[in-house]
């Protein structure tokens, strides 16, 4: 092999490296030469001298080598292991952190699959350089995906990777220290006008009292979907009218106004009617159990509301919807835990509740986002961020409060968001300020726009309130 340099040592030799450095030195490669059974020269690497082999310890492999040799053995000679590849990694990573993760990690195993997969699974992830992620970002916007998009699965590769080596599956940098994400503007700028609001909530009122109230308190208080389903019965108090909200960025107390307010109120009613036993959660077993033990029909069963339960009493009020008169039906010992487990999954303290009782999730919005289609707010051929969705009513109440005024660092307040910086994209719909009207629109030159403001506070104060120095720069241009 060119390059190699004789040690000291018989059969021993070294390669110095144009571009491995150890130590402010060029690094240095150990090797042995042998004689395989056809006589034929052969070279074994040993290791670098940054991953602590010496030419002496060549030279003791060697010389266990030649032993084995003339002892008739055929000693293997050991090879560097490959590194992991990304999708033995993958693999790792689904089985160990997946459990943690919101919806066991779906979208990531998804995005995995559809992109990264037919690229990277077979790579060692030592063998994936900075270059090649450069490439494949490149590839994903030509597929006309979003920044946003390319930003996730770019992340999701690098998560897997950080985990790997956190868990000592990996030695070596990640290739993701030399790459630059994607940015992401994802910043919304529209807002409803009065009469589109009026529209919409009309609309939705169509197809669902309950995301008609969740969607009018967002609209009246800027809440996030998740803050709103989240509201639990002690969160509201109902002297002060005050929300206590926890949000993301931790708890804050708002005063409802009265659209909001009521839209509370009639949520807490509904919870009342809530169905016992859910259609399409409880078998027909269980319905024909409860009929037989009650007396109640196995339709009555499927509509029987949470307030005709009374389970310290035992007894279940309900009117059939063919009869003005109430009857009375025993629970019996026997049926009382099934009943005990369906009202207990109906009796959740939250506001609002899905079906069987449980939070609904913040991808829940089907029922939204056909109402803005059928209003006409969202054409087909819309860009991705003028699209009316439910985020939309918490940037139109910020937007609002904008307009008629309130200080920005209030409306922060008021929304929860950490700083003002998010806030601020909101300014330009602040009311001109009385500075701001000083400057005419019409002025050409700062020469004008000076005289603009001096103008007016001649107007306003007098010439003898300025200071000396003005009414002399005054005297000199006048």
């Amino acid at each position: 092999m060119k390059g190699m340099i004789k040690t000291k040592f018989v059969g021993v030799y070294r390669y110095v490296s144009d571009t491995k450095r150890f130590d402010g030195k060029p690094d240095e490669c150990f090797y042995y030469s042998y004689r395989d059974e056809d006589k034929k020269f052969r070279w074994h690497k040993v290791g670098w001298r940054s991953e602590k082999v010496t030419a002496q310890y060549a030279a003791d492999k060697r010389s266990e080598f030649m032993v084995a040799t003339r002892n008739g053995e055929k000693p293997k000679q050991t090879r560097k292991e490959k590194g992991i590849t990304l999708g033995k990694g993958f693999d790792v990573f689904e089985d160990k952190w997946f459990p943690n993760l919101k919806n066991n990690g779906a979208d990531i195993a998804l995005r995995y699959r559809v992109h990264t997969a037919p690229l990277f699974a077979d790579t060692p992830i030592d063998k994936i350089t900075p270059l090649a992620l450069e490439d494949y970002k490149l590839a994903l916007f030509r597929k006309g995906l979003a920044p946003a998009t390319v930003r996730l699965i770019l992340g999701d590769m690098r998560n897997v990777i950080n985990k790997l080596k956190k868990w000592g599956l990996f030695k070596g940098d990640s290739p993701f220290e030399q790459v630059d994400m994607p940015k992401v503007d994802n910043a919304r700028t529209r807002f409803l006008s009065r009469n589109e609001a009026d529209l919409l909530l009309e609309t939705i009122n169509t197809h669902s009292r309950k995301w008609f109230l969740i969607s009018t308190i967002a609209l009246n208080t800027g809440a996030r979907l998740g803050e709103v389903t989240g509201t639990r019965i002690h969160d509201l108090q109902h002297e002060t009218r005050v929300w206590q909200i926890k949000g993301k960025t931790g708890r804050r107390s708002i005063t409802l106004n009265d659209a909001a307010w009521n839209a509370f109120m009639e949520a807490l009613e509904m919870r009342q009617r809530i169905i016992v036993f859910t259609s399409g959660l409880v078998d027909q077993a269980t319905i024909d159990f409860v009929s037989q033990e009650t007396g109640l029909f196995p339709t009555d069963v499927c509509y029987l509301h949470l307030e005709c339960v009374d389970m310290e009493r035992g007894l279940i009020t309900y009117r059939r919807r063919n009869s003005a008169k109430y009857k009375t039906y025993r629970i019996t010992e026997a049926v009382r835990p099934v009943f005990e487990e369906w009202v207990g999954k109906c009796s959740s303290d939250l506001v609002f509740t899905g079906r069987g009782g449980k939070r609904i999730g913040s991808n829940k919005t089907k029922t939204f986002d056909r109402s803005a289609s059928e209003c006409g707010l969202n054409p087909a051929g819309i860009d991705s961020l003028d699209k009316v969705v439910f985020h939309t009513l918490r940037h139109t109440y910020c937007s609002w409060e904008a307009i008629k005024g309130t200080p920005l660092f209030k409306i922060a307040r008021l929304v929860g968001h950490k700083t003002t910086t998010m806030t601020e994209r909101y300014s330009h719909l602040c009311p001109i300020t009385e500075s701001q009207n000083l400057i005419s629109k019409d002025a050409d030159s700062t020469m004008e726009q000076l005289n603009s403001i001096l103008t007016h506070l001649i107007k306003e104060k007098g010439i003898e309130q300025l200071p000396q120095s003005v009414i002399d720069w005054l005297a000199k241009v006048g």
